[in-house]
C-alpha cells in the first residue's frame, strides 16, 4: 500500500494503464525485469522501447492510445531481495502483535466496526521511499 505497487518478489503482474495519449507512459511498477507484452485495449501489439533506468516506456508508433485502460501490460516486475522493505514489515507486524486488540470500537444496530490499524514511522517510510512508485510522466 505505501508503495503503490507490489514490491517483492519478482513477480508476473498483468493489468491496464490509462493513457492520455502522447508518445511516453510509465508502467505501475518500479524494477522491471522484463515487458512480455504491451497491447491496445483490442488486443494489437504496440511497438514500445523501455527505459529500466527511468521506467518510462516510448511510443516507436508516434504515440500510444489515449484513454481510460487503453493499454493492457503483461510484465515480470519486483525484488527478489529487499532487506530494507522486509525489515519495516518485520518491525510493523511486531507492532501489530503488540496491540492489545484488533477492533477499537464497535456499533450493533449499524453494523459496523472500526479496527486499529499499524501504521508507519517515519524512518520506516523513509526506507520504503525508494521503492515507491513515481510521478507519472
Amino acid at each position: 500500500r505505501e508503495c503503490g505497487w507490489h514490491v517483492m518478489p519478482n513477480a508476473a503482474l498483468s493489468g491496464v494503464v490509462n493513457s492520455r495519449g502522447g508518445s511516453v507512459i510509465r508502467l505501475p511498477a518500479r524494477h522491471v525485469t522484463s515487458v512480455e507484452s504491451l497491447t491496445d485495449r483490442d488486443g494489437n501489439k504496440l511497438a514500445y522501447a523501455y527505459d529500466p533506468e527511468t521506467g518510462l516506456v516510448e511510443s516507436l508508433d508516434g504515440g500510444f492510445p489515449a484513454g481510460i485502460a487503453a493499454i493492457r501490460y503483461e510484465i515480470h516486475a519486483g525484488y527478489d531481495d529487499a532487506p530494507d522493505v522486509q525489515q519495516v514489515l518485520v518491525n510493523a507486524a511486531k507492532r501489530a502483535g503488540m496491540s492489545a486488540g484488533l477492533v477499537t470500537s464497535q456499533s450493533t444496530n449499524g453494523s459496523s466496526a472500526s479496527y486499529d490499524v499499524v501504521t508507519l514511522m517515519q524512518d520506516e517510510k523513509a526506507k520504503l521511499k525508494p521503492y515507491k512508485l513515481g510521478g507519472l510522466p
